[in-house]
């Protein structure tokens, strides 16, 4: 499932890195105390590792930025994209969206204006998507006793291996099944990517934003959007959108 919400603001003020306090907007507003506490402390486990089985897109809408200051205004409203296989993540974040009447983010009230959802449920084999926030693929490694984070991008051979096993392990604990002979090809649309270097916290990242042309596995695709593409999904990356089926 995923939907746009609308938020009428005003002059909403935030740092150009904003998303964990988007992030953390989405935690706090997921209604009931258990399910939010098991999401943000726990999650889904599989292999040794945890999903959180969400994602979601950078805000956008008319905007001023402040490069001096470093912050972006959105003067009178911002939407943001959500997506999330997860009955529980969906119901209790919309719940708190359209009952809570003081919303807030980055500590500056905002009000909800509209929902709109999107249809990701379609069957589909092969599409065009474009990322709504950057795919981040990397590799953790121990060079002389210190840990290095090597960042992949499309034209490393490495970036469709991981991307597609992310995908496929995500694919499992929603499915229950192994997925084991499944395809899943993703290839940028020549001249419409780029590469984005940016802040969570004091952490820095490293992203690629853009278009892209998906084939394979109807239900990997299914994962891929909505659940994102990618790692660090709860973080505000991978999050992409339909643009048309093949």
């Amino acid at each position: 499932m995923q939907y746009t919400i609308e938020f009428k603001c005003n002059n909403l003020q935030l740092p150009i890195h904003y998303n964990h306090i988007v992030q953390g907007f989405i935690y706090k507003n997921i209604f009931n105390d258990n399910f939010r506490e098991f999401l943000h402390e726990k999650g889904f486990e599989l292999d040794g590792k945890r999903f959180k089985l969400f994602t979601f897109s950078q805000l956008y809408g008319d905007y001023i930025l402040d490069k001096e200051n470093k912050t972006i205004t959105f003067p009178d409203n911002v939407k943001l994209t959500v997506a999330s296989v997860v009955d529980d993540f969906n119901q209790e974040f919309l719940k708190s969206c359209l009952y809570n009447k003081n919303l807030a983010l980055n500590n500056q009230p905002i009000e909800v204006e509209r929902i709109a959802l999107n249809d990701n449920n379609t069957k589909i084999s092969a599409a065009i998507v474009k990322t709504l926030s950057p795919i981040t693929v990397y590799s953790t490694v121990y060079l002389d006793g210190r840990k290095k984070t090597i960042y992949y991008f499309p034209e490393d051979s490495l970036f469709q291996k991981y991307i597609k096993d992310n995908l496929i392990s995500k694919a499992r604990l929603i499915y229950g099944k192994s997925f084991e002979n499944a395809k899943f090809e993703i290839k940028p649309v020549k001249d419409k990517i780029s590469i984005n270097v940016f802040y969570f916290k004091q952490f820095i990242i490293k992203g690629t934003s853009g278009v892209f042309e998906i084939h394979g596995d109807e239900e990997l695709i299914s994962t891929a959007l909505n659940c994102g593409l990618g790692s660090k999904n709860s973080q505000g990356l991978g999050c992409i959108a339909l643009v048309k089926s093949l």
